[in-house]
């Protein structure tokens, strides 16, 4: 076949169409193959729970004083969110697992059908011979990234509410792009991303305003009705926030912004623009689209096309960077940012220059990276004292809506190579090739076990819980509502997934009364020296209220162990104060050794598929 043949089959509308349905059915396969394993940390371990209890509880329209009984004994019903949520309907219709699903599939659809919607219309010139294959390259690229699904389309919808805002500011809007911003709250998160999506649109809108000399009232009103709908579906936090919360908030005491060093702040920067936020907002730029971007940022100062000879020459010295990992090596050193910022700058000034969106895209990338992590330079530290808000409002996310600059940045970015270079074409399909491979690496969703992955069977253990109740039930002589249990080296949520209730919990809201309390449980390991950084996140963050142990350590609760190397763990909890919150039993990763026997008792051991589990119960609470 020829070099001819192959570029017409590559720049192929159908094929691309062909190929973008392979490789999203096989991304997605995982989640209907009957054995899905997905991450615990920041997902089964708290956002499928959280939404689960409220789901269940019949409190879901309560008022936000109501208490949900569930988790830390008992927390004000405002703590769990508005009511106004679609992923809330998910699970009230189906089951948590069915549920789950459908929110990752409608998830990576709506990143995939944005990144159309704004890339043909806006980014990639129509009616060109190479529009297909940049198109459905930075659709693939940004439907396979692996969005954090607690937050629903906040960061997946981007695109999408993007290409909105353009239609309605170019006056070619339609009744659906205002439904659209109406709905969008139901399944999108102010506090995650929205909140600064709306506040860099704002601003968007001043620039063009002064830019045009002309006020655009509809783009404004887009913006303006985007905001109110967002206000209306978190009335719950923002009357807590502002109005009365009920009860004094443990992150009042919050230390965990405004510490780093300049050094260390600049690296961070470096991280955000490099990694992005491994859990929440990851573009997985590093290995490919940052270096492809910057070799095409040199490649437009070049006015011509290279020659053939030249191109090849280029791709080999290309290949061979790609392949010996120089990127890393280049990436990581601290003159990148500056040097990277000072191209773009003259990118940007030079005249006659085409191709200036690059400048401005990564000039861009860099400047939210570095507003956003000066919420972590100590020398701002007095902000907190001025405004108290900056002590526990996370302002990091101001980058989040990096992997949306980076989806143009890198059609941006192709488009120069193709322009630039012979035979990129091919590159670009190779390209996306091992990007897809690196996606399917870093997927949210596998078919087996690995570290961190779990099923949801694995996971929640539903048959040894099952027998757990059983056994509470017999041996405590009460119905479970009424029964309290604190874990041990396994995460609450998992007690928490099978209906039973619990005195500690990871909440990102909570009365600082309770964080107290909960800690005299923990002096014993809080005095510990080898604890030290563990007193410290509890102390200075806390939103995980557990007690401190070999496999449960806030510092490593990512990490789980071996089924095959167990062992038995001293309890140096403070019985007491675990009397005094109300704990009936405690439910144990590890079996347990040098405790007093007059006051904890063991009542039975389950094995299960992923975890082994411990019962015991707490007696002879009155005697101190």
């Amino acid at each position: 076949m020829s070099s001819n043949s192959l570029d017409k089959i590559i720049l192929c509308k159908r094929f691309w169409i062909y190929i973008s349905i392979v490789m999203l059915g096989a991304y997605l396969y995982p989640l209907f193959s009957g054995h899905l394993h997905t991450p615990a940390y920041d997902n089964l371990d708290s956002s499928v729970v959280w939404t689960k209890i409220l789901a269940e509880s019949g409190e879901i329209f309560a008022s936000s004083s109501t208490t949900i009984p569930n988790m830390m004994s008992g927390l004000p019903r405002s703590i769990y969110g508005s009511e106004f949520n679609f992923i809330l309907s998910l699970y009230y219709f189906f089951e948590p697992q069915t549920a789950f699903i459908i929110n990752e599939l409608l998830i990576h659809i709506i990143a995939f059908m944005g990144a159309y919607l704004l890339l043909s219309n806006y980014i990639v010139p129509k009616n060109k011979h190479y529009s297909y294959i940049l198109i459905f390259s930075g659709s693939l690229y940004f439907a396979t990234l692996p969005f954090w699904s607690g937050a629903g389309a906040s960061i997946a919808s981007l695109p999408l509410t993007t290409y909105i805002l353009l239609d309605i500011k170019h006056h070619i809007d339609t009744k659906w792009h205002w439904i659209y911003l109406i709905v969008l709250p139901l399944y999108s998160s102010l506090v995650f991303v929205y909140m600064f999506y709306i506040a860099y649109a704002g601003v968007y809108w001043v620039y063009d305003a002064i830019r045009h000399k002309d006020i655009n009232w509809r783009l404004f009103g887009a913006i303006f009705l985007l905001g109110v709908m967002f206000l209306l579906k978190e009335y719950r936090l923002i009357y807590s926030m502002f109005i009365n919360s009920g009860f004094i908030s443990h992150r009042v005491e919050f230390d965990v912004f405004f510490k780093e060093t300049l050094w260390e702040t600049y690296r961070l920067i470096l991280v955000k623009f490099l990694e992005g936020h491994a859990q929440h907002a990851n573009g997985l730029q590093e290995m490919y689209i940052i270096p492809i971007s910057i070799l095409a940022l040199i490649l437009s100062f070049y006015h011509d096309r290279f020659s053939k000879s030249i191109s090849i020459a280029i791709w080999i010295v290309i290949l061979i960077s790609f392949y010996t990992n120089i990127w890393q090596t280049i990436l990581i050193n601290r003159y990148i940012l500056p040097s990277l910022l000072v191209i773009s700058i003259i990118k940007i000034t030079l005249p006659h220059q085409r191709y200036k969106e690059i400048g401005y895209l990564i000039g861009f990338l860099i400047l939210i990276c570095g507003v956003a992590s000066l919420s972590q330079y100590q020398g701002l530290h007095w902000l907190t004292e001025t405004i108290p808000l900056f002590k526990s409002l996370n302002t990091t996310r101001l980058y989040f809506i990096e992997p949306l600059v980076l989806m143009v940045l890198f059609v941006i970015s192709l488009k120069i190579v193709i322009r630039k270079l012979h035979f990129g074409y091919m590159a670009i399909v190779l390209l996306i090739g091992v990007q897809y491979i690196f996606a399917l690496e870093q997927n949210n969703y596998k078919l087996t076990s690995q570290t961190n992955y779990l099923s949801f069977d694995e996971y929640y253990a539903p048959t040894s819980f099952q027998k757990i109740r059983q056994d509470i039930i017999k041996t405590s002589h009460k119905d479970i509502s009424q029964v309290k249990v604190i874990s041990y080296g396994i995460e609450p949520a998992v007690a928490l997934y099978n209906g039973l209730y619990t005195i500690d919990g990871y909440s990102p809201n909570y009365p600082l009364s309770y964080k107290k309390s909960f800690r005299k449980i923990l002096l014993p390991y809080l005095n510990a020296p080898t604890l030290k950084n563990s007193k410290k996140m509890f102390d200075d963050w806390g939103s995980k209220l557990y007690i401190f142990t070999i496999t449960s350590l806030p510092e490593t609760y990512r990490y789980y162990v071996d089924a095959d190397n167990y062992s038995k763990v001293p309890l140096n909890a403070n019985i007491d104060a675990m009397c005094d919150m109300g704990t009936d039993y405690i439910i144990s990763s590890h079996e347990l050794k040098n405790y007093d026997t007059n006051r904890v008792i063991s009542i039975s051991n389950y094995q299960d598929i992923f975890w082994r589990l411990w019962l015991y119960k707490v007696v002879s609470c009155s005697s101190k």
